[in-house]
């Protein structure tokens, strides 16, 4: 987490957090990635991702591999971090289907 003047959501599944400054506190991935719900996302394959007890960790960056085999997305699955996917937006483009 990382602080900000703007109060918004830190985490998808808590809301709005702060830290014992007063600051407000918001994801610390990179900016401008897509997050989703990992239940979302089809064809992607896990590998070297950091785990904890419950699931992967956003430790060590990108863990996600396309079918293609580029790493594409950050998965973040531990039952003690917010349940989401981090899509590279430098990797990762929307389409209309």
């Amino acid at each position: 987490m990382v602080a900000t003047d703007v109060p918004r959501p830190a985490m998808p599944r808590y809301g709005t957090m702060g830290n014992g400054e007063g600051q407000w506190l918001v994801s610390q991935g990179p900016r401008g990635n897509i997050v989703i719900n990992p239940d979302d996302a089809c064809g992607l394959t896990l590998q070297h991702a950091s785990f904890a007890c419950c699931g992967a960790t956003p430790e060590g960056g990108m863990n996600q591999l396309c079918v293609r085999g580029t790493l594409v997305a950050t998965l973040c699955s531990d039952c003690c971090l917010p349940y989401e996917l981090h899509l590279s937006a430098d990797h990762v483009r929307a389409v209309r289907l």
